[in-house]
């Protein structure tokens, strides 16, 4: 049994995707460069397994790598043994080695939040939900038309912001098939020049519709693409998902944050803001390299300094530089809400 066959094997014992899909994501997503299998005891098969993807991650106008942990599973037979957490540990120590200076997940379920605590990974992502009743009416949509969905006003618009993912064309294009094999669509309008300044991607389900990312230049342009929405699906309850920031409706956990590379992070931090100015102690008893003093001023950070203006562990830094641009000022950081759209989970 080959390395995809093991892999699909253990993901089956342990999700409910339809063949269809499975059948999809094998083709289109699995890779054998990002496979981790561990095997038993004996050595005799794989029982446990994840997928170990990159992606690009800005921050604060800087290019990071972002490993993603995807379809984490162990054979139901070998759960509860560790096996998992032995491949958690190993997964987090090629990332690191391969240069990635962080690393994200979405946990399958609320209970599993805990658990990856363990391995310093922080509650640091969240997205805020808004719903729109069939009443709704979107005003102040005039003068947008609908528009071709591409990959360059995707990539546009995502980058419009700090601390978010960066997906590649060929995530886009699995992005697109993936909400295409759920039975949605995906909406951009322009203002009649063809450049979009507004993008959704929705899922109709049989009571709502789920628009599970927005990306919208301002309020106008928002509303456009949601009465394109409204138009397709009807006058259903819509349910959007949106980024952390200004008035907060309903809260959602979506993901979770592990720093690998702390230096790396606050190194591109300290570039973006030559004024800043803070020395931090952080404690990591996952990775030896992030237990250290790191001191940032005049654009740059480093290792060492005096007594530290800020004393925590890795995951309560990346709950910080996760948060409020007024909890970052407290605290001597910049931060800003981490956007973590449009991932497999």
């Amino acid at each position: 049994m080959n390395r995809s066959e093991e892999y699909r094997k253990i993901y089956e014992s342990s999700f409910s995707d339809d063949a269809v899909w499975v059948d999809w994501m094998m083709r289109s997503i699995y890779a054998d460069a990002d496979a981790m299998l561990l095997d038993d005891e004996k050595g005799s098969r794989a029982v446990s397994a994840l997928l170990l993807r990159v992606y690009g991650w800005r921050y604060f106008g800087s290019r990071l790598d972002m490993a993603y942990i995807y379809g984490a599973c162990t054979l139901p037979r070998y759960r509860a043994h560790g096996h998992m957490h032995r491949l958690l540990d190993e997964s987090l120590r090629r990332a690191l080695e391969r240069g990635d200076a962080m690393c994200s997940l979405i946990p399958a379920s609320e209970s599993l939040y805990g658990y990856y605590e363990k391995f310093g990974f922080a509650r640091a992502i969240y997205i805020d939900r808004e719903r729109y009743t069939a009443m709704h009416r979107f005003e102040n949509s005039d003068g947008y038309v609908r528009s071709d969905v591409r990959y360059s006003d995707f990539a546009r618009l995502e980058s419009e912001s700090d601390n978010t993912v960066l997906h590649s064309a060929r995530d886009f294009a699995d992005i697109l098939d993936d909400i295409h094999l759920d039975g949605g669509d995906a909406f951009a309008v322009s203002a009649g020049n063809g450049v979009a300044e507004a993008m959704a991607f929705a899922v109709p389900h049989a009571d709502n519709i789920h628009v599970k990312a927005l990306f919208a230049a301002d309020n106008n342009a928002k509303n456009a693409v949601l009465a394109c929405v409204r138009e397709r699906y009807g006058e259903l309850m819509t349910v959007v998902d949106c980024f952390v920031g200004g008035r907060r409706r309903e809260l959602q956990p979506r993901g979770m944050v592990r720093i690998l590379d702390v230096y790396q992070v606050l190194s591109a931090m300290a570039a973006s803001d030559p004024q800043l100015k803070c020395t931090v102690r952080v404690r990591d008893n996952g990775i030896n390299g992030n237990s250290d003093v790191f001191t940032v001023s005049d654009g740059v950070c480093r290792r060492g300094g005096g007594a530290p203006d800020l004393d925590v562990d890795v995951g309560t830094l990346a709950c910080i530089l996760g948060s409020s641009e007024a909890t970052g000022r407290l605290m001597g950081l910049r931060s800003t809400h981490f956007r973590l759209p449009l991932m497999l989970d």
